[in-house]
């Protein structure tokens, strides 16, 4: 079956049934009067009268009014002719067959003109249940779940589908008040031509185009015309557009006008949203970084001013105090501005993790050590005797576990910290565990967001707010997920789950 069968019926108006009807009226009027003359002896006027207004009534309802007319005056004259005497003659001598005559005549002029009525309601609500389909079918092109470009490619072809057109497009303006072509389907050089001499007008009425080649439709919005829906006609069998096309098109180039102007609010907000995003970012970047960049500035400043006082002799051992100073505040800097860098390659997305096959111990364990050399808390590890080796990036692998478990040691000093792993299938989930004052559940999807860090304590937070949106940001590109949670008895739990490279047990416990 060709395309063109398989398309929605269009709107067409109903087809011209005038020459059936009249065909009817003439051949109808004379086999009833055939068949009347041959038993004209024994019918009476009053059948007559009814046969030919049934003939009446089938031209009307064939034809419309005007072959109900002409069966009127057919029957009336046959009537008269061949049924009344004298025959063959118009004269009426019997006032009886007069009165016949006269009621014959005002009732097929009746009955023509109530068949006419109800046939034109009946194609008239054809018409607007076709129009009711056509509109529905179009106004469901305008559902995109795609963005405005989508949306409009639907509309071209739909419209395109359901018109049987050679060719359609949705001409818009763009910000310099230009006009482009936004969607197009088929056959639409009628369009390229006027685009490119320069008749096609967006804020116009029309498009400069030839007649009968193409029909532009203006799409009026809210706050006035946003673009023109233009129609390419096919061959010459393809569907003429009249009133109804007209009206039709009309009707639905103005709700895709409202599409388009919700697409564009909806891209405004969203380009609204992303500066209000990037304006907080902004804003939380030079609250939290402005404290933590002073610090250590002002530490190393005053150090170093210590050391340059030409005035004063320091003993070696405050020398060395003040150089070590100057060596940690310098190394708390390089660690802020490598943060830094690591939050703006992630959102870049211009991470690339260097992933390959790690034992786990023999990451954890050195990061363990190095905590428990930085604070009095005590850490312990348990790690599952059947956990494989992971898929992972060794230096970032480390880089969460030491943010993790420094992340501890700020919010529960003091307290104890498990950290254990095991293998769950596919994966293998490292939780590090602590005692403190834990995660509140409204709080634990936050503490992942940049810049964003959990108030305790009437006290201002430590850190800069970095630096667990940076291990989901590693665990993410590692094909992993990092979660908080609760730790049972009270504290915080962190998750890092990570893909496993086999299943090969290996034992290790301290």
């Amino acid at each position: 079956m060709s395309d063109r069968r398989r398309r929605p019926p269009a709107i067409r108006a109903g087809a011209r049934r005038g020459p059936l009807g009249y065909a009817v009226a003439s051949l109808g009027t004379g086999m009833v009067t055939g068949v009347l003359l041959a038993v004209r002896e024994g019918v009476s006027p009053t059948n007559v009268v009814l046969a030919f207004l049934a003939v009446v009534f089938a031209s009307a309802a064939v034809g419309g009014l005007g072959p109900g007319l002409l069966a009127c005056g057919l029957g009336f004259l046959a009537f008269d002719v061949l049924f009344l005497p004298p025959y063959n003659e118009l004269r009426v001598h019997d006032p009886q067959d007069l009165v016949s005559l006269v009621v014959y005549v005002a009732v097929a002029l009746a009955v023509s003109t109530l068949v006419e009525l109800i046939r034109r309601r009946q194609e008239e609500a054809e018409r607007r249940e076709r129009e009711s389909r056509v509109l529905y079918e179009l106004s469901s092109s305008l559902v995109a779940r795609g963005g405005l470009g989508e949306t409009l490619d639907s509309v071209v072809r739909t419209v395109r589908s359901l018109f049987e057109l050679a060719g359609c497009a949705v001409v818009l303006a763009d910000q310099a008040g230009e006009p482009y072509v936004a969607a197009r389907a088929g056959d639409t050089s009628a369009v390229a031509r006027a685009l490119g001499d320069g008749t096609v007008r967006v804020r116009g009425p029309e498009l400069g185009l030839d007649p009968g080649q193409a029909l532009t439709v203006p799409m009026q919005g809210a706050e006035g015309p946003v673009g023109v829906l233009v129609v390419v006609a096919g061959g010459p069998d393809s569907l003429a557009f009249g009133e109804a096309e007209r009206r039709v098109l009309a009707t639905f180039a103005n709700q895709a006008a409202l599409a388009v102007e919700q697409r564009q609010l909806e891209q405004e907000r969203a380009r609204a949203r992303e500066l209000e995003e990037t304006d907080r970012l902004r804003t939380a970047l030079l609250d939290s970084v402005s404290h933590d960049l002073r610090t250590p500035l002002a530490s190393i400043k005053g150090s170093v001013t210590s050391l340059l006082d030409a005035e004063v002799s320091w003993p070696a051992a405050e020398r060395a105090e003040f150089l070590a100073t100057i060596d940690a505040e310098t190394d708390r800097l390089t660690h802020l501005v490598a943060n830094l860098l690591d939050m703006s390659r992630l959102e870049a997305g211009d991470y690339r993790p260097d992933i390959v096959e790690v034992e786990l111990a023999e990451i954890a364990l050195p990061v363990v050590e190095t905590a428990r050399g930085r604070c009095d808390q005590r850490i312990s590890v348990e790690l599952a005797p059947d956990l494989p080796p992971l898929l992972a990036d060794p230096v970032r692998l480390d880089q969460v576990l030491t943010n993790l478990l420094d992340n501890a040691r700020r919010y529960a000093p003091g307290s104890p910290v498990e950290v254990t792993a095991t293998a769950d299938g596919g994966m293998a989930e490292i939780r590090v565990a602590d005692h403190g004052p834990g995660i509140p559940a409204a709080e634990r999807e936050r503490v992942f967001q940049q810049f964003y860090r959990l108030k305790g304590g009437g006290r201002r937070p430590e850190g800069t707010g970095m630096g667990l949106a940076i291990c989901r940001g590693i665990a993410e590109a590692l094909g992993g997920t990092l979660t908080a949670g609760t730790t049972p008895g009270g504290g915080a739990t962190f998750a890092l789950r990570l893909p496993a490279a086999n299943e090969r047990p290996r034992r290790v416990n301290q």
